[in-house]
């Protein structure tokens, strides 16, 4: 994990959950976290046993014309129980704000304005 990362800030350290190993990476993602693939019928089959594979990146990079672009991408959330995971939600809140080139905590910490008062002639 990139301790580092306020976009990881409180993820659990382990996750239950499916990982990918069979991905093609761009030199410049910058990985948050990743898993060494354990010993498994499927990653003994596809060769990733003992890889260690980003499953959570950031991305930059520039657009033809000169505009910069971000991505943020998390492999995970095919268990329930991940995605219901409050931190986890987090993360994921902050990794889009991130990528929407908005201060990380935008949406974990918004507090919506109180209801506006009724017009006094309704």
């Amino acid at each position: 994990m990139d301790k580092d990362s306020p976009i990881a800030a409180g993820m659990p350290v382990q996750i239950y959950d499916e990982a990918f190993f069979k991905l093609n990476f761009a030199p410049e993602v910058h990985p948050i976290l990743s898993v060494t693939m354990p010993d498994t019928p499927s990653a003994r089959k596809g060769g990733g046993v003992g890889q260690t594979i980003p499953q959570m990146w950031t991305y930059e990079h520039t657009l033809p014309g000169g505009a910069p672009a971000r991505a943020f991408v998390w492999m995970q959330g095919h268990m329930v129980d991940s995605l219901q995971d409050p931190a986890i939600q987090k993360a994921m809140l902050r990794g889009i704000a991130w990528a929407g080139k908005k201060p990380v905590t935008e949406l974990t910490d918004y507090v919506a304005p109180p209801p506006r008062a009724s017009r006094p002639d309704q």
